[in-house]
């Protein structure tokens, strides 16, 4: 029987307590729909050396908190087991490089004071701040938009379209139904994931494909956030992507 607290939203939050490694004893809120953990991107930023740039991501799913490892180095471990996937419930402990936390679900109210993860930040902490937290402004109050995908893609052959695609995510590869993706033999059939989260931010995570992915000339590993301006390659095809507010 799961131990996990009874979560009914604006009343239960998600918390991580520091139990060793940088920003021991520190206690923070994770955002309310994912939070990514990482050396050098992320939400969460820890000057861990045995940590992947961008290392792990917990999700709120349907009210249920699941941790996913992204391909890091040194893995991933919940209650000193290494994970793929695994669900969170209460006192759970996580170990990523030499940091271990704890995970809990705490009362909203009773933990009001603490800091409160912001927004993802591509740029690793000051070396005289001890703190794992970049931002303590909560935006998970704020009003959430209704966010399509925009996609401008350039094929093989020069020609290029856009398309917005009314939904929160969409897999690329030569099964998708719209656009000249099943042209390119050099992508695979599902070859790209890219999604929405509840703040207008957008990623990409290869689906293990035989090619890989490309961004901005890097091959890609795990879950990366693009920006609009950044250039995504699969095969011999360009894409920009970005999240637009859906009209009312």
């Amino acid at each position: 029987m799961s131990d996990r607290s009874p979560q009914k939203k604006g009343e239960f939050r998600a918390v991580i307590y520091i139990l060793s490694g940088t920003g021991s004893g520190d206690a923070v809120k994770l955002r309310q729909d994912s939070t990514l953990f990482g050396r050098e991107k992320g939400d969460v930023i820890l000057d861990d050396v045995e940590m992947s740039s961008t290392h792990c991501q917990i999700q709120n799913i349907n009210s249920v908190y699941h941790i996913f490892d992204m391909n890091s180095t040194n893995g991933t471990f919940v209650n000193k087991i290494r994970i793929v996937k695994s669900r969170l419930n209460t006192n759970d402990e996580i170990t990523i490089g030499k940091t271990t936390f704890r995970f809990a679900i705490e009362e909203d109210a009773k933990v009001r004071h603490l800091n409160t993860v912001f927004k993802s930040n591509a740029t690793a902490p000051s070396k005289s701040n001890s703190s794992i937290v970049d931002t303590l402004i909560e935006k998970g109050v704020q009003k959430k938009n209704n966010y399509i995908l925009a996609l401008w893609i350039k094929y093989a052959n020069g020609t290029t379209e856009v398309v917005d695609l009314p939904q929160r995510q969409v897999y690329l590869g030569r099964a998708t139904s719209f656009g000249q993706f099943e042209n390119d033999v050099e992508i695979s059939r599902k070859h790209l994931l890219v999604k929405i989260n509840d703040l207008g931010e957008v990623f990409i995570e290869d689906q293990g494909s035989t090619n890989g992915t490309m961004l901005n000339s890097a091959k890609i590993k795990g879950m990366n956030r693009v920006q609009p301006t950044d250039l995504i390659r699969l095969g011999g095809i360009e894409i920009r992507v970005q999240a637009k507010v859906q009209s009312p």
